[in-house]
């Protein structure tokens, strides 16, 4: 089998232990564009910050800190195009998104460590305060900030553009959530810490104002991270939840019932997944029921069919080669007058069951059920063996299958006849637009209800045509027994038994 190509712009590599590493290189421009600018938001916002409220560097002109902070940033894209370029991800790793977002967090870090440094070497008369909140500052707002934005742009991108290139990630959606809240609260919680940290060293405010916002912004991050912890336990709980139920239905467990109690979106997709789950339950069970009536194969084929909109059946079917049995009980009339009829219908029921399980063994569908006679075909679903073969075998089962039934039940013997015949048939649904029933016609379905007549003492009780023993032959010992003529057939039979059965 051909391997499909990688998805446009991906790189493929192996990796340790054969798996598949794929990069970022070659995404969507469009993407890279809109992820190439978020480092100019960070000039345009530090830009404007340092000017406002930095005494060093509001005696700067603008346009040398915004070049400054430019340059910084054209070094990030660089920084961020080499990452994307040769630091591929393993399929068996964590997503895509997930990977991006790890190295745009690597790479504003450098960005911030390249902008410290840059700054260092311009200002040496500056105070290394200066330099280490300008390194703070680009951080903890790309890698805090805008970095979500670069995360959830990535997963956006590969969900709609490559479906099927990340795997699922491993992670959980209460980790994400408790990396987020913990982001958007801290990062600013820090910031303004710092920034009275810094108010108090350079005079503008006492050390008592700053440590009361210290206790104040701990608190809230505190606040926030335990009631976000409980609120993502309780979200892991309904996930988890959700998808036992999706396993349990995959498994064809369909007895499922998840809570539907939550008033958000996960509580309607509860009630959509147990909706799924009745309603494949109910399919099920018609399936079991409709497939007692008739045939399983021919049910599961309407029932698929249905499934999939087909609502109008077609009348009238196909031309096939297939093997007709035939048993009949023998002497019925009698036992049937001489039991009651809650009694017969027990007996019957209960020699059906093991005819019907010869037949289903060897790879048979039971036709319909005449009075006490049982019509089976062999050769309308595919088998491991030649479906005249199955057909005798199963005859040699019904017998033996009889003897027990009789050695079960020895105030009511039983005797049977089994004729069989291989012809050309056509097989399809037949009957009214209101009611239907698949069968086969044909002449084939003729002959082999007259050979099974023949099949009674002195016969043996297993007969088949020269047809059946052309195709036997190989598989059973085969002897002719007689040549008769039949009703309605224009020419004599030859009727064949085996010799071992």
């Amino acid at each position: 089998m051909n391997a499909a190509p990688p998805a446009a712009g991906q790189r493929t590599t192996a990796a340790a232990g054969g798996a598949a590493s794929v990069t970022l290189h070659g995404v969507d421009r469009g993407l890279r564009l809109r992820l190439h600018l978020l480092p100019l938001v960070a000039v345009f916002f530090l830009s404007i910050y340092g000017r406002e409220v930095c005494p060093l560097i509001a005696e700067l002109s603008l346009g040398r800190v915004s070049v400054g902070l430019a340059v910084v940033a054209l070094l990030h894209l660089f920084l961020r195009e080499v990452c994307w370029n040769f630091f591929s991800f393993s399929r068996r790793g964590y997503a895509l998104g997930r990977h991006a977002y790890r190295l745009s967090v690597a790479t504003w870090l450098g960005a911030g460590v390249i902008a410290m440094a840059m700054h260092a070497e311009l200002y040496p008369d500056f105070p290394l305060a200066s330099h280490l909140k300008l390194l703070s500052g680009y951080w903890g707002l790309g890698a805090g900030i805008l970095a979500q934005l670069e995360y959830v742009l990535v997963e956006r991108y590969v969900r709609v553009a490559h479906p099927l290139l990340s795997p699922p990630s491993p992670e959980r959606i209460t980790a994400r959530l408790m990396q987020g809240l913990t982001l958007f609260t801290l990062v600013p919680v820090v910031t303004m810490v710092l920034m009275n940290f810094r108010f108090v060293s350079e005079g503008y405010a006492n050390s008592s104002a700053a440590y009361e916002v210290l206790f104040l912004g701990g608190s809230f991050v505190l606040s926030t991270l335990v009631v976000s912890w409980f609120y993502g336990r309780a979200l892991r709980q309904d996930c988890d939840n959700l998808l036992v139920a999706v396993r349990q239905i995959a498994d064809g467990r369909f007895q499922v019932n998840v809570d539907p109690s939550r008033g958000d979106e996960l509580g309607r997709v509860a009630h959509g997944i147990n909706a799924m789950a009745h309603g494949l339950l109910l399919r099920e069970r018609i399936r079991d029921a409709f497939g007692r009536f008739v045939n399983p194969q021919v049910a599961e084929a309407l029932i698929e069919r249905f499934s999939r909109g087909e609502h109008e059946i077609r009348m009238g079917g196909e031309r096939r080669e297939v093997t007709i049995l035939m048993v009949d009980l023998r002497s019925f009339t009698p036992l049937a007058e001489r039991l009651a009829p809650e009694v017969l219908t027990a007996l019957l029921n209960a020699y059906f069951s093991r005819m019907v399980g010869a037949i289903q063994a060897q790879g048979g569908m039971v036709d319909k059920f005449i009075g006490d006679a049982i019509m089976a075909v062999f050769g309308l679903t595919e088998g491991t063996q030649d479906h005249a073969v199955a057909a005798v075998a199963a005859a040699l089962e019904m017998r033996v299958r009889l003897a027990e039934f009789n050695a079960a039940h020895p105030e009511t013997p039983l005797e049977n006849g089994v004729g069989i015949h291989t012809g050309g048939v056509v097989a399809g649904y037949f009957g009214s637009s209101d009611r239907l029933e698949f069968t086969v016609i044909g002449h084939a379905v003729n002959l082999a209800a007259r050979i099974e007549s023949q099949a009674k003492a002195p016969q043996p009780p297993v007969l088949f045509s020269a047809a059946v023993a052309k195709r036997v032959a190989g598989h059973f010992g085969v002897r002719e027994v007689v040549t008769v003529s039949l009703k309605g057939i224009a020419e004599p039979v030859a009727l064949y038994t085996v010799t071992d059965g």
